[in-house]
């Protein structure tokens, strides 16, 4: 299996609650990329750079980790941008972010050669950017032809237009084959974080997985007109959120790719043990990655996932 993730490329720079500043690799797509490199997945970026210092760290990071980077294209006219995460008591970030609207330099970009093994993983902001998701329509529409997996997290921000921006979810929505977002995300979206609400909103088929992930409350799954919730265990302390999503999502698709699942998979449905298995996986990165100041899973956890040969579902 091949996975491709397609984003913004970011330096976070992560403030503690005691006055640490960070400076790490960011954007939801690189975290993914990183985290799914750590276990050994062949994983390639797509996405767009500036010719500055941040671009230059970010690619260096990427390769240095294993990430195929000949997808990033570096544009002397674009600012590579910056995230800003204040830590409160609890380990909840706040973020401001700093960056440049993407240009025609998208379109420099090559597109990659797909096929039944290929999976992508998109969202964020990026992905309702008019220009960016210029750039994605051909892609996704390959990947519906190519029966590729295609793996979206909507990851809202506060700066979220729901009178003009939701159809453009909606349409990415569409165009994918799992969703995985938090209450919070959907509650921007459809005004409700119930997920047979937005499975009616969406108008999402069965063959389709939506997932909705509450923090420390209940994770609920609908697959195939089933509604399925797993517990989420507590943790003892939360340092840091920042980048706990998109670990979520890159151990989901790390226990995907062991599991040898596929699109013919979706059609002929996941039974409760499966699914369990993968929101174990999700759950284990992201509690992980609630556990440390960084944004990326730990090397402990990564070499005890590769040795893992399934996941509990809690």
């Amino acid at each position: 299996m091949y996975f491709y993730t397609c984003g913004e490329l970011l330096l976070d720079l992560i403030l503690e609650p005691d006055g640490k500043l960070n400076a790490v690799a960011g954007g939801s797509q690189v975290n993914v990329a990183l985290n799914l490199a750590k276990v050994n997945q062949q994983v390639q970026m797509i996405g767009l750079l500036g010719r500055d210092g941040p671009g230059d760290l970010l690619l260096t990071k990427l390769q240095s980790n294993k990430v195929d980077t000949s997808l990033i294209f570096q544009d002397q006219a674009y600012k590579t941008g910056l995230a800003f995460a204040s830590l409160d008591k609890d380990g909840k970030a706040v973020f401001d972010i700093y960056k440049a609207t993407f240009n025609d330099a998208v379109f420099q970009i090559p597109y990659p050669v797909l096929d039944a093994k290929s999976v992508i993983s998109f969202g964020s902001m990026a992905a309702i950017d008019p220009v960016w998701q210029a750039f994605l329509r051909p892609l996704l529409q390959m990947a519906r032809k190519q029966w590729s997996l295609v793996f979206y997290d909507p990851n809202i921000r506060c700066d979220f237009k729901a009178e003009s921006e939701a159809v453009k979810v909606i349409e990415n929505m569409w165009q994918s084959n799992i969703i995985r977002g938090s209450d919070e995300d959907f509650l921007k979206i459809f005004g409700t974080d119930d997920a047979d609400a937005i499975v009616q909103k969406a108008a999402l088929s069965p063959d389709q997985i939506l997932i909705i992930t509450r923090g420390s409350g209940d994770l609920d799954c609908v697959h195939q007109g089933d509604m399925f919730t797993f517990p989420v265990p507590a943790l003892p302390v939360v340092r840091s959120t920042v980048g706990a999503g998109d670990a979520f999502n890159s151990g989901f698709l790390f226990a995907w790719s062991h599991l040898k699942l596929n699109r013919q998979s979706l059609l002929q449905g996941l039974s409760a043990k499966q699914l369990g298995m993968l929101v174990g996986a999700g759950l284990s990165f992201a509690r992980d990655v609630c556990q440390s100041s960084g944004n990326q899973i730990s090397d402990a956890v990564a070499e005890r996932a590769k040795a893992l040969v399934s996941f509990p579902a809690t």
